[in-house]
């Protein structure tokens, strides 16, 4: 026996999709062009640090956590970059 079509709640229709869509990709862009001005060997360093911190800063050292810190600035201030010559 088919299952009824089930209705998307009233909050999910109101949602306005290309607006979502449009700031979406803003911030994937963003995100790309921090992650590409990091070197292969910072990747994988933030890469085993914030698996090691599993999303709680004080599971990682103060020498760690500044590390981390000023990879995400570096990235960060690319994608700042990025986003004002668009």
């Amino acid at each position: 026996m088919a299952q009824p079509k089930r209705r998307l709640p009233q909050s999910l229709r109101n949602v306005p999709w290309p607006e979502l869509r449009r700031r979406a990709s803003t911030v994937f862009l963003m995100l790309q062009a921090g992650w590409t001005v990091l070197s292969d060997s910072e990747r994988a360093e933030v890469r085993r640090l914030v698996r090691k911190s599993r999303g709680r800063p004080g599971n990682l050292t103060s020498a760690e956590s500044r590390r981390l810190g000023s990879l995400a600035a570096k990235s960060a201030t690319a994608a700042a970059r990025n986003r004002t010559r668009r």
